[in-house]
């Protein structure tokens, strides 16, 4: 096994543990019912999105799951402005939660990614890799104690610095 096959496998098994922890199981009835359920949802599955529809009907938005599922769709939206305004506003309404910590991380993904896919000539180029650092930096310093921590100060290192 590679070393970033391990680190991608240490991630996922994080993410299970948190989404499994206490917090998610907070809520109205059914909370463990419905954690369950999403535990076992298939990302893949043609009914996914419909799944998590109907999970998200039967939780209420105090329900400690609430987060998670509304993160899981945003990780659908296939329009990336559409997406990163998403997971932006998800990490502002749900900062202190499991759900906001892991939009704000899926939001530095995701503009790291749009970095790399630009041309070295471009002016959007110069735009996303200043707000990738930003993000990872302000991720460093809201969520010091994360499990993704070592990856975002990698990400960080591994980007050039701006002049």
């Amino acid at each position: 096994m590679t070393q970033v096959k391990l680190r991608e496998l240490q991630r996922r098994i994080h993410e299970l543990k948190t989404l499994i922890g206490d917090e998610n199981l907070e809520g109205s009835e059914g909370a463990a019912d419905r954690l369950a359920k999403f535990v076992m949802l298939n990302p893949h599955g043609m009914e996914y999105s419909q799944q998590l529809d109907t999970l998200l009907s039967l939780s209420k938005p105090q329900d400690g799951l609430h987060d998670n599922l509304l993160l899981a769709k945003a990780k659908l939206i296939a329009d990336d402005q559409r997406r990163s305004e998403r997971l932006s506003q998800l990490n502002r309404e749900y900062q202190h939660t499991d759900g906001g910590m892991q939009a704000l991380y899926e939001l530095t993904r995701q503009k790291i990614r749009l970095y790399q896919r630009e041309d070295d000539s471009d002016v959007e180029k110069r735009k996303f890799l200043a707000e990738a650092r930003d993000m990872l930096t302000s991720f460093l310093n809201l969520y010091p104690g994360s499990f993704y921590v070592e990856q975002v100060r990698r990400n960080l290192e591994d980007l050039p610095r701006l002049d």
